[in-house]
């Protein structure tokens, strides 16, 4: 199952100890009631954040996945109300989870995009973006492939979209041209024509903005939940100074663990292959390479 946006707000959260759950008793498409666990004060929520966790079916039914900003807590009626509307409404035996204000969901989304960015480059594979044509060794590539292209493979059986056969291409180079101008991959010879170019290249995560937007798989969730809530509790605390103790505690303690995931899931990238230099005409070049059969 690949982690997504909802995933790590409820999990940076956690980590920052500002969550509660329960089971609801029922709700509507903007409450959340529970009779039995939620006997806070009037608005002790408010501004916190909601999270849907599980269908009490266990079938994955909205609004299983959704969070929202918490617009109104009500003691006597043990109802929250979410400011977003939910796409259905929380059915009895639903969990749910409720964080305090001190986070906000505003700033839990922010931190997890900075912890993303911040681990750097991940691989990316695009397979989509560039077919051979007749008479043509110069490609446009795109954006992201720019600054740090890896590996280039030709596909090499067609007609089948299960099974590709790519096959590494060699002695590939990169013009580089004017900003705002698409850089060149250039072909050590002329391939045969309507073939897909893999591309292996390094990139920055993209950024996350919906619930559902995924984290991939080549990063481990725990490394992004540590170092957001590291980036969280900075926040707080050039915030409000050394007026809580417990600041430094836990930033202590989270950089330690943060040590510890990033010797442990490292993320690990496809190596670049060294550059070979050919020589002679590229006339003479191609004729030694035999496109493979179809």
């Amino acid at each position: 199952m690949t982690d997504n946006l909802f995933d790590l707000t409820y999990r940076v959260a956690g980590k920052l100890g500002m969550v509660r759950e329960g089971l609801a008793t029922g709700g509507t498409t903007t409450t959340i009631i529970d009779t039995n666990d939620r006997n806070e004060e009037d608005d002790y929520w408010n501004g916190g954040t909601a999270w849907i966790l599980r269908d009490a079916a266990g079938l994955g039914a909205a609004p299983e996945g959704e969070y929202s900003v918490i617009s109104n807590f009500v003691n006597s009626s043990n109802t929250i109300t979410t400011r977003e509307t939910l796409t259905a409404a929380p059915a009895a035996g639903d969990r749910y989870a409720v964080g305090k204000v001190r986070y906000p969901l505003w700033l839990l989304i922010q931190k997890i995009n900075e912890a993303v960015e911040g681990m750097g480059e991940i691989p990316v594979v695009d397979k989509a973006t560039i077919t051979t044509a007749t008479t043509q060794t110069e490609y446009d590539l795109p954006g992201a492939a720019n600054r740090n292209l890896l590996n280039v493979f030709i596909q090499t059986k067609l007609n089948d979209t299960n099974d590709y056969r790519w096959e590494k291409i060699f002695g590939w180079t990169v013009e580089r041209t004017a900003v705002g101008t698409a850089d060149l991959l250039i072909l050590p010879y002329q391939p045969p024509t309507d073939r897909l170019l893999l591309l292996e290249y390094g990139d920055v995560h993209d950024q996350l903005y919906e619930s559902t937007d995924q984290l991939s798989e080549t990063v481990h969730i725990q490394r992004v939940v540590v170092l957001a809530a590291i980036k969280c509790l900075l926040h707080r605390k050039q915030k409000i100074g050394s007026n809580d103790p417990t600041l430094n505690e836990q930033l202590n303690m989270f950089m330690n663990e943060l040590q510890i995931w990033e010797n442990e899931e490292p993320i690990r990238k496809p190596k670049k292959d060294p550059k070979w230099t050919v020589v002679g005409r590229r006339a003479q070049r191609d004729k030694f390479y035999t496109p493979p059969p179809p």
